[in-house]
């Protein structure tokens, strides 16, 4: 149950294409610098073109650095972050998953399902955690430079979940390497592991039932041509960060690290704005042309879903989230709420 929101950049890696990144920690391109920069995101998804959006204005900026993408080409979030480890890729667009290799610390904002409620939860948490987190990352070796998120994991499947014990005869997607999550979801269902690029097949023969992802992405990937169920539950949203290596940022001068960091700033701003806005479409999009079913929750099963998940939080704290970290989200969101904002 806890591997949906790792998800994201695993299942996003249905449409590999070839490698194409060579070895160098950072190129010399014409007029400046070339980043090579990795997401798992589709080439030609909305992820993908508003980071384009963001290389042209890197390279009109000082020191001209070209953002070279690698889009859906580079394998899952854990290739990638060998990859930035090893100096074949300069940096990268991941969510938690993948930050989670590098520090710990982020999963405070993806792995903790049903913890919040709306995109305010969300920013308020992110913020709160925001200058430890980047401390962190910092000395582990990497710079940030945005945050951004990619809407709410829901769960699809090929007939309708409506409360929290129909999980119970259902086969779901697991992502493999994950084991801690795989033990944790046994409670509750079945977990399949797969690879990603067995998903839809999986969906089509009867291997799985259900897999828990992002709109977005379940829209761009037809999911509802075999899944077409989607509780209307938010159970967890996918976050995320784009991230340089710190030898690669070390080698930029002073002023263009200061025209990344501001171009890139409002970037981040605006993918949050726009994802948000997109992940709402998609469902819209996939109800309308590939005839998604979106299953309501009552109120009561909302509670009973709720009360299930909060019995396993003492198992995520300490293990899948770091306790401190956890402690923070909570503390931060009891605030928040006491307060009636």
């Amino acid at each position: 149950m806890i591997s949906s929101p790792r998800l994201f950049l695993r299942l996003a890696a249905l449409t590999l294409a070839a490698f194409a990144c060579g070895i160098g920690s950072i190129a010399a391109a014409a007029g400046g610098a070339e980043l090579r920069i990795a997401t798992v995101a589709p080439s030609g998804s909305s992820f993908h073109k508003r980071l384009q959006t963001l290389g042209t204005e890197w390279s009109r900026g000082p020191g001209g650095v070209s953002m070279n993408i690698y889009a859906g080409t580079q394998g899952g979030e854990l290739q990638i972050v060998r990859r930035m480890r090893v100096g074949q890729l300069q940096g990268a667009m991941l969510t938690s998953v993948g930050l989670a290799q590098i520090e710990r610390s982020v999963t405070a904002l993806q792995y903790m399902p049903l913890m919040f409620h709306d995109w305010d939860d969300v920013d308020r948490v992110r913020e709160r955690l925001r200058p430890e987190l980047e401390r962190r990352l910092r000395e582990a070796g990497y710079i940030v430079m945005f945050w951004a998120d990619a809407g709410w994991v829901r769960y699809f499947s090929s007939k309708p979940i409506k409360r929290f014990q129909d999980l119970k005869s259902l086969r779901v997607y697991a992502s493999s390497g994950d084991p801690e999550s795989v033990e944790l979801m046994k409670a509750y269902y079945t977990p399949v592991v797969l690879e990603p690029d067995q998903i839809l097949l999986g969906l089509r023969n009867g291997m799985i039932d259900a897999l828990p992802v992002p709109a977005f992405l379940a829209n761009f990937n037809q999911v509802p041509t075999y899944a077409p169920y989607m509780l209307d539950l938010r159970w967890a949203p996918i976050t995320g960060a784009l991230i340089v290596t710190e030898r690669a940022w070390n080698k930029l001068d002073k002023t263009t690290q200061a025209w990344l960091r501001e171009t890139s700033e409002r970037a981040g701003h605006e993918m949050r704005r726009a994802g948000r806005a997109e992940d709402e479409q998609a469902v819209q999009a996939m109800r309308d042309k590939q005839g998604l079913k979106i299953v309501p929750i009552t109120a009561e099963a909302e509670r009973e879903w709720r009360a299930e998940v909060a019995r396993i939080y003492p198992r995520i704290r300490g293990t899948l989230v770091p306790a401190p970290m956890f402690d923070a989200t909570v503390e931060t969101l009891k605030a928040k709420r006491a307060a009636g904002s």
